[in-house]
């Protein structure tokens, strides 16, 4: 019974490599630019929102992120690109090193942002030889916070001036997922993203997502 179970199992592996499978999906010095969009939350946020019902704000750190944006992609080898570009990348976090309660003063500002950046992405990623469906890379991300975007509507509702922008912070993106770009072509590509982000008070650990949702293949 193991072994046909095995066998079984094999055999399953084998079709679905077969059916993603790309002989020569990339060329060297193959060009792509591609059009991005994401999103991320940190798990801990489920939490929060559970234990806000109670009056409760547990310590931790908490984000939720977006990209939007282009990239270009060069490929070095067949299997080895670089890739830089600029999106959008509105990000929300606050920093929290102990618990509160809602019936407790707390100064915003200084623990959260919500800055919107311009950010350069600089990566490098490769399509796993033999199994060139599969996508993983790393990188870093250079986030450069142009406006806070909470400000204006605390204006509007006649708060005090806040300054939620934030300081200059750096990400580390981890991504592993799945191109499914043709041979000599175009596509798209879907894959998971850890990105430790490092700001000036605190690090948060966002986990999410990113939908290439085409590549134009221009060289």
């Amino acid at each position: 019974m193991k072994k046909k179970l095995v066998f079984v199992l094999l055999m399953v592996a084998l079709l679905a490599g077969g059916a993603f499978a790309q002989e020569d999906k990339h060329q060297p010095f193959d060009v792509l630019i591609g059009l991005n969009s994401g999103s991320g939350i940190t798990p801990n946020m489920f939490s929060l929102f559970s234990d806000l019902s109670s009056g409760k704000i547990p310590k931790g750190n908490y984000a939720i992120i977006m990209d939007f944006g282009i990239t270009g992609d060069f490929y070095l080898f067949s299997w080895l690109s670089f890739s830089s570009g600029l999106l959008l990348h509105p990000d929300i976090y606050v920093l929290l090193d102990q618990d509160f309660t809602s019936k407790e003063s707390i100064d915003i500002s200084d623990i959260a942002a919500t800055p919107l950046c311009l950010t350069i992405p600089i990566a490098a990623h490769v399509n796993i030889p033999k199994v060139e469906w599969l996508y993983a890379g790393m990188g870093l991300s250079f986030n450069f916070p142009i406006m806070g975007m909470l400000d204006s509507v605390a204006a509007s509702q006649g708060g005090m001036d806040i300054d939620s922008k934030g300081d200059f912070f750096i990400g580390l993106p981890i991504d592993f997922g799945f191109d499914f770009i043709k041979p000599g072509n175009g596509g798209a590509r879907f894959f998971f993203r850890i990105t430790p982000e490092f700001h000036k008070k605190g690090t948060t650990v966002p986990i999410g997502f990113i939908w290439q949702i085409w590549n134009w293949k221009v060289k």
